[in-house]
This record gives structure tokens, C-alpha cells and sequence, in this order.
């Protein structure tokens, strides 16, 4: 059986509380966001079991995002959800208030700038915290090769276009003279966000900029572009919708592209994902990286900023051949309130996350959140008797939270 479905069951606590909230906890609890972990989460909501109904639509990070801090699942355009193919992607439920979203992009100042004023008053504190670790992996298809692997410098001149357009031959060192064709997500997208941290810190002086748009991402950096002006992505490059948009756009020649974990992509072959500086992916490095980063523990207000709770990128040094350093990671993450108006929807978001802490992400290829942050999350989150941040705290509660 697998790990995720060993999830331990409801407390006693907790299903007092359903039972208490009467009609009011058949309310089905609404996220979406991140496509990223959308196959792993939907595995997690158990959708449909008795009291346990919830739907989860991936439309993309900053879909979600906008999504959720509104309040308001029609926040987003139809536009962005069109593959290669422009067929429609799926719309978020619009009958319900929107209880949680994923995102690998990070919230940032400015969205919670936006969302205290306006909502904190009424519907409780935003809270932010890690899901699951995850590389950002970099599948490609060209007949004859199975073993590419990819140094920084090379990463720095696919994705900047240079010279108008690298071949599979400048990429090898062989006579190719076929163009590299990439793939790349044209909604706002947390994966898109993740790689461009890298090539932030891989190629320093390319112009490449954190964003989880990828038009953002590197407009400053292909040929042409001014400090001033960007451009747009080449028209040879391969614009998609959503992971499976870029999973779907794979299937055809002379393509390389960045994509998370998935059925067919896990990250353990290279011959359809390519390494970088000499290595493919490792749970336990990325898991030990993210380790690295402090706990935001040092007090009330370090805690009390969901900013804090994202662990920091930061790249590792290139070792070749250890399976240790491969540099394309982050963490994809989750967005809830600390307060819900529906007692039978907060009990049903502390149950999702406390499946989501109990499982094992290595089903979908992804990382556990290292200990010490699981700990802490649980203590500080999911833990009402001894924190003052826990979900559905009585006496910060009193009288509001998310519709």
C-alpha cells in the first residue's frame, strides 16, 4: 500500500467537531493553484468520503495566489489556462469561497500589504508554510541522445537564447545543427519561479529575473534586450499551460524543458531528464539543503510572518558526480487562513494538512519538509492548546475568518 494512503485517521477531537457543525460541515473546501503538487494533494483529499469532501483545480501559482487572497475564484483569466494546443484547462469552482491554495511562488510583501488592510480584520491572518520540497527538473527529447547533462554555463545559454539560438551541437560539442526548441510555461507559474532562482544565481550577470512569469524571468536576458526593454520569448520556443501542458509538449523532437516530478518524468533517468552539473536529483540532498535554512522561531513576529516560513534558496557549489548538488529546488507551498467562519471547513483544512505532515512525498518523487520544519510547523500551526498561531484559535477567532 502506498505511504500516503497510511494516513492516520481523524482525532476523536476533530470528528466531535464535524459532528457538532451539523449541516454547515458538508461544505466542500475549495483549493487549487499550483500544479506542481496537484496529483500528490488530490491523492491526499480523500474526495467524497463521507465528510470529507474537498476539490483541488490546478490553474497555476499566481492564479491561486490572486485566487486566494481575494477571496474569489473568477479572479483569474481564461487566457491563462490554454495549452500548445489552446485547449481549455480547468476553471475553479465558483460557487464557494476559496479555503486554501498551493503555490511555488512565494507569497510576497506586497500581496500581504495588499491583503491585511482589506481582509485581515474580517477573515483572520494568512498563514504560509512549506508542502513539500521539490527539484525543478529539466526534460528534453532529441533522437540519439540519452545521456545530456548540462553545466551552469550551458544551462545560462539555452535559456538566454544565445546567439540568436544554441544547437543541439554547442549544447554537446557536436555537429547537431538542429535548434533546442524550449518548453516553457506561460501561465504564472511557481515551477517557472523556482527555476529562475537558479538561473538568478547561476548566471549573475545574464539579466535573468526572479518572477514566476517566464516572459519576467527572461526578458532581460535574451538578445536584444536593453536594461530598460525586455523581449519577448523567441517564437521557435514552445509556449504551454500547466504541467501537463509542458509533460504533453515533450512528446515531440529537439525539445528541452523544466517540469516537476511527475508519472513520467521522476528525475531518476537521464535518458529523458538531463543532469546538471553531472547530477540528477537527490531527496536526501535537497532535503539536507533545505535544513540549512533557519526556522522562523525567534519570537512572536518572526513566527507571525508567513514570509518567513519559506525556506531560502540558496545554490549549492557544483560537485560533479556525488548525486549531491544537483541545483534546481525550492519548496512548493500552501496558503490557509488561521481563522474560518465554517467550523466544518477549518476542521477539514488541519485534517489536510495533517495528512499532508503525516505522508510520504517520495510516492510522487518529491521531499519531505526536513524534521525540525515539521515539528515546528505542527507545534506552531496545528497545535491550538499551546501556540497563539494555530488554526482556529478561539481568542484570535472570536467572531471571524474566511467566509
Amino acid at each position: 500500500m502506498r505511504a500516503i494512503c497510511k494516513t492516520v485517521a481523524l482525532s476523536a477531537v476533530m470528528m466531535a467537531g464535524l459532528m457538532a457543525a451539523g449541516a454547515v460541515s458538508a461544505q466542500t473546501v475549495v483549493g487549487g493553484g499550483a500544479t506542481l503538487p496537484e496529483a500528490f494533494y488530490k491523492d491526499l483529499l480523500p474526495s467524497g468520503v463521507g465528510f470529507t469532501d474537498y476539490t483541488y483545480t490546478g490553474t497555476g501559482s499566481g492564479a491561486g495566489k490572486k485566487a486566494f487572497l481575494n477571496n474569489n475564484p473568477q479572479a483569474t483569466t481564461g487566457s491563462e489556462f490554454r495549452d500548445e494546443s489552446q485547449s481549455t484547462r480547468p476553471i475553479w469552482p465558483t460557487t464557494q469561497s476559496v479555503h486554501f491554495a498551493g503555490s511555488d511562488s512565494a507569497l510576497t510583501q506586497a500581496e500581504l500589504d495588499a491583503y491585511n488592510p482589506a481582509h485581515l480584520s474580517g477573515w483572520g491572518p494568512v498563514i504560509q508554510v512549506p508542502g513539500v520540497g521539490t527539484p525543478v527538473l529539466i526534460p528534453y527529447k532529441r533522437s540519439g541522445i540519452s545521456n545530456l547533462d548540462l553545466s551552469d554555463a550551458k544551462m545560462c545559454a539555452i535559456f538566454s537564447n544565445k546567439s540568436g539560438g544554441m544547437t543541439w551541437g554547442q549544447v554537446r560539442g557536436t555537429a547537431d545543427t538542429t535548434t533546442v526548441k524550449v518548453v516553457y510555461r506561460t501561465d504564472t507559474s511557481g515551477t517557472t519561479e523556482l527555476l529562475s532562482r537558479y538561473l538568478v544565481a547561476a548566471c549573475p550577470s545574464s539579466g535573468f529575473k526572479v518572477s514566476n512569469s517566464f516572459a519576467v524571468v527572461v526578458g532581460n536576458a535574451l538578445p536584444g534586450s536593453t536594461s530598460t526593454t525586455a523581449v519577448a520569448p523567441p517564437a521557435h520556443w514552445v509556449g504551454v499551460s500547466g504541467s501537463s501542458g509542458v509533460t504533453g509538449a515533450m512528446t515531440t523532437d529537439s525539445r528541452l524543458g523544466y517540469l516537476s516530478p511527475d508519472p513520467v518524468y521522476t528525475g531518476s533517468s537521464n535518458a529523458v531528464v538531463a543532469k546538471v552539473n553531472g547530477n540528477l536529483p537527490s531527496a536526501t540532498a535537497i532535503q539536507t539543503a533545505l535544513a540549512t535554512q533557519s526556522l522562523p522561531v525567534g519570537g512572536p513576529s518572526a513566527a507571525s510572518n508567513p514570509l518567513a516560513w519559506v525556506p531560502a534558496y540558496v545554490k549549492p557549489t557544483p560537485a560533479t558526480g556525488t548525486g549531491s548538488n544537483y541545483p534546481i529546488f525550492g519548496t512548493t507551498n500552501l496558503l490557509v487562513n488561521q481563522c474560518y467562519a465554517n467550523a466544518g471547513a477549518q476542521a477539514k483544512v488541519v485534517d489536510f494538512l495533517t495528512r499532508l505532515y503525516d505522508a510520504d512525498a517520495t510516492d510522487h518523487n518529491f521531499v519531505n519538509v526536513p524534521a525540525a520544519w515539521k515539528t515546528a510547523i505542527v507545534n506552531t500551526f496545528l497545535t491550538p492548546a499551546s501556540s497563539s498561531l494555530a488554526i482556529g484559535r478561539t481568542d484570535v477567532c472570536n467572531g471571524i475568518g474566511r467566509p
